[in-house]
């Protein structure tokens, strides 16, 4: 008898799971053109991706070429609208207020950092940038000029030989970036003040980032039953946000001391604007702890990957055209910076 109910059951969640799916992936007189997706994989094998037969930027000319300049497609679950236009792009992009970012732009980021701006839209958006977007106005960068190119110097001086075959730059390049944040967002010097477990915990967290974010057709209870699970990535977090909350506790140490001033780096507007009873109903009501961890978090993991990666693309590239290195020379020395 208990098994004739366990099977009964089994079969209406089956089909109650393909209804559901066939419902997800149906498309609607309203939906752009696009081709009809699969369940589960959506576009990714009739566009060939996954088959290997076309690239991405392949796949994208073809569908422009049959359906237009605007036009949907599948990322596995995400439904993605693909706007060709240059004009598109500018509309979207001066209208963040009406425009909300996809989360197509990061799949499955907000297991990691949920608060973290990148991944935020509407009024809690407006709440956090209106902390965050003072520190990186152009007159504050301007100021951070002569650290920015301390730190540059030092790798130089320490990895650039011009005898050697690099073949760990993008390793170096997380070691500049993160010094380079470190000192401008939280004046920290983490080149010297972060041990090896700390680097270590980024390459670890940072693997699990890079896992997830690729495969977003990966059912998100999975993924998070998965990451709970993980010994290596809850000790990575764990020390990561130590490291965060060091931060933050000598923050609070340094605004206790001496009279209230404007907050001079990231670590002290964020600080400087904690509030609990913040909520999206008040944008000048500032950020609760939990999301102030969370920028710190992001800010770090940024600086630590994705700008490495392309200052190391950037070293490769420029190396290859002496042209460009030159442009770059007499710019410098255009507006004084050598």
């Amino acid at each position: 008898m208990a098994l004739i109910i366990f099977a009964s059951l089994f079969v209406i969640v089956i089909i109650l799971l393909y209804i559901y799916l066939k419902r997800s992936y149906s498309p609607s007189p309203d939906d752009l053109p696009g081709v009809k997706p699969h369940i589960f994989f959506g576009n990714l094998i009739n566009s060939g991706i996954l088959t290997a037969e076309s690239t991405f930027h392949e796949m994208m000319l073809d569908y422009q070429r049959r359906f237009g300049d605007k036009f949907q497609f599948w990322f596995g679950s995400h439904r993605c609208f693909i706007f060709c236009r240059i004009d598109h792009a500018q509309t979207i992009f001066a209208n963040r207020h009406s425009f909300e970012q996809s989360p197509f732009i990061l799949p499955n980021f907000d297991l990691f950092c949920p608060n973290g701006i990148t991944i935020l839209t509407g009024a809690r958006w407006k709440r956090h940038v209106r902390v965050l977007s003072p520190m990186f106005k152009r007159r504050n960068i301007i100021g951070h000029l002569d650290t920015i190119v301390e730190c540059a110097d030092r790798f130089i001086d320490r990895n650039l030989d011009p005898g050697q075959i690099h073949r760990d730059l993008v390793s170096r390049c997380q070691s500049l970036t993160m010094n380079i944040i470190g000192l401008i967002g939280f004046d920290q010097d983490f080149d010297v003040q972060v041990n090896l477990h700390i680097k270590k915990a980024f390459q670890d967290f940072m693997l699990h980032v890079v896992l997830l974010m690729t495969t977003p057709c990966v059912p998100r209870w999975l993924a998070k039953i998965y990451l709970k699970c993980n010994w290596k990535y809850q000790r990575a977090y764990r020390l990561i946000l130590e490291l965060a909350e060091k931060l933050v506790e000598e923050e609070q140490n340094k605004q206790s001391e001496k009279e209230n001033g404007r907050p001079k780096n990231l670590v002290a507007s964020l600080v400087s604007s904690l509030n609990e009873q913040a909520n999206d109903e008040q944008v000048p009501s500032g950020i609760r702890r939990a999301e102030m961890f969370d920028e710190i978090l992001t800010m770090i993991v940024t600086g630590y990957e994705t700008t490495s990666t392309v200052l190391s693309w950037f070293i490769f590239f420029a190396s290859k055209n002496p042209q460009v290195q030159q442009q770059m020379k007499e710019e410098l020395c255009k507006h004084h910076l050598l």
